[in-house]
């Protein structure tokens, strides 16, 4: 093995004396006497993110007990290390975007467009949908459907204001049923 694959290998493990030690963001995530457990359980800290009521139920083999191990570095060589353990977020999941020149809102993942919508929430629901059936545009058909029930099915404003009726004596607002007013008890005439 190469040096900084030796490194990427050993990631997180820290030799203090003749212990091992799993370090994260520094935190101290446990002290073992032999490398083997010191990988499986850094294996399974990486599995569970890191949450411990997890780690009791994990159940990964532990690969490292029977293997022949490389030697742990004496000197940590310099540099990021390199592996596979990042990901692009926007790769995956894709991006909202406002396109201000048309003043809409687009979902893109990578270089490619699916749209443009005129607002967050309906391309959120389409980006949602496309994450669903793995980015494929056939299901954009449905489009139609989430327009309808996002838009239709709101509740339509009345284009005139609704006038509240106030007691003209006390200036109580009043229900439209009421005759006779409840604070000072004049009987209202009706519109």
């Amino acid at each position: 093995m190469e040096p900084t694959n030796i490194r990427y290998f050993y990631r997180n493990i820290v030799k203090s004396g003749k212990k091992y030690r799993i370090k994260h963001n520094n935190k101290d995530y446990g002290e073992f006497s032999k490398l083997s457990d010191a990988l499986y359980e850094r294996d399974c800290l990486f599995y569970c993110k890191f949450d411990y009521d997890l780690l009791v139920e994990c159940d990964l083999p532990n690969k490292y007990e029977n293997m022949e191990l490389p030697p742990f570095p004496e000197h940590r060589p310099r540099g990021q290390i390199k592996g596979n353990l990042k990901f692009n977020k926007k790769e995956r999941e894709g991006e909202i975007i406002f396109d201000h020149k048309e003043r809409k809102f687009c979902v893109k993942r990578g270089d490619e467009h699916y749209g443009k919508y005129n607002t967050m929430v309906e391309a959120y629901y389409v980006k949602k949908i496309l994450m669903e059936n793995d980015w494929d545009r056939a299901c954009l058909i449905q489009n139609k459907r989430i327009r309808e029930d996002i838009f239709l099915n709101k509740k339509i404003k009345a284009s005139e204001p609704k006038l509240h009726k106030y007691c003209p004596n006390c200036g109580n607002k009043v229900k439209e049923e009421d005759t006779i007013c409840k604070i000072c008890g004049i009987k209202l005439k009706d519109n």
